[in-house]
C-alpha cells in the first residue's frame, strides 16, 4: 500500500509538472485567455501543446502585440494538426513538433509523408529537423527533401543526417559556400559509406541538381 500511495504520488506530481509547462502568460488577460484556450483544445486533441506554449512564449519575447500572439499561437496548433495527419503513422511528439517546424518553413506536406513512408518504423524527428535546417540554410526545399528522402532510403544513421546538415550550415556560414552546391558536396561525399539507392528510387534521387537556390519563407 505504502508503494502504491508513492506511485500515486510521484504520478500527480509529474502531472501537476506538465500542466505547469503548458501555462502562458500572455502581455494582457485577453490574450492569456484566447492562447490557453488554444492549448487547451490541442492537448484534447492529443497535439504535443508544450509546441504552441514555446512559440507564444517566443512571440511574447519579441513583445509581439497581442493579436499576433493568438495569431501565432493558432498557427502552430493548425500546422501540428496537418503535420500529425502528413507523417501518419508517426505519432511520437517529437515526430510531430519536427514536422510542424518543417511545416512553419514551408516544407510541402508531401515531402513529409515520403519522409514518413521511407522510414515506417523508425523515428523521424531528427530526419525532420535535418531538412528543415538544410531549408533555413538555404538549400531549395525539394533538393533538400530529395537529399534526406535518399539518405533514409540508402540506410544512412541519424549521426550522418545530423552531420550532413552541421556540415552545410558551417560551410555557408563559415565559408560563404553556395547552400545547393554545399549540400551536394557532402551528399556526394557520404556516397562510399551509404547503401545503394533502391532502383524504385535511383531516379528521385538524381533530380534537382540546377535546382536556383530560394529562401525559406516562415509564416
Amino acid at each position: 500500500m505504502r508503494r502504491a500511495g508513492l506511485v500515486a504520488c510521484c504520478f500527480a506530481l509529474h502531472a501537476a509538472a506538465a500542466q505547469d509547462s503548458l501555462r502562458f502568460s500572455g502581455p494582457d488577460a485577453e490574450t492569456s485567455r484566447q492562447v490557453s484556450q488554444i492549448i487547451e483544445s490541442a492537448v484534447a486533441a492529443g497535439l504535443p501543446a508544450s509546441q504552441i506554449v514555446a512559440k507564444a512564449n517566443l512571440a511574447v519575447l519579441v513583445r509581439a502585440p497581442g493579436p499576433r500572439i493568438v495569431e501565432t499561437a493558432r498557427a502552430v496548433a493548425g500546422r501540428l494538426e496537418v503535420a500529425r495527419r502528413s507523417i501518419m503513422p508517426h505519432e511520437l511528439p517529437n515526430d510531430i513538433v519536427n514536422a510542424e517546424e518543417a511545416l512553419s518553413y514551408n516544407v510541402p506536406t508531401d515531402i513529409l509523408r515520403q519522409i514518413s513512408k521511407a522510414s515506417p518504423k523508425a523515428p523521424i524527428a531528427v530526419p525532420l529537423s535535418v531538412l528543415t535546417q538544410l531549408v533555413v540554410t538555404r538549400v531549395p526545399v525539394d533538393r533538400a527533401g530529395q537529399i534526406v528522402l535518399a539518405m533514409l532510403r540508402r540506410g544512412a544513421t541519424p549521426a550522418q543526417l545530423q552531420a550532413l546538415g552541421n556540415g552545410v550550415d558551417a560551410d555557408v556560414r563559415l565559408l560563404g559556400a553556395a547552400a545547393l552546391d554545399a549540400a551536394n558536396l557532402r551528399y556526394k561525399n557520404l556516397n562510399p559509406f551509404l547503401a545503394p539507392m533502391p532502383a524504385s528510387a535511383a531516379n528521385a534521387d538524381n533530380l534537382g541538381l540546377s535546382s536556383s537556390p530560394t529562401g525559406p519563407k516562415k509564416p
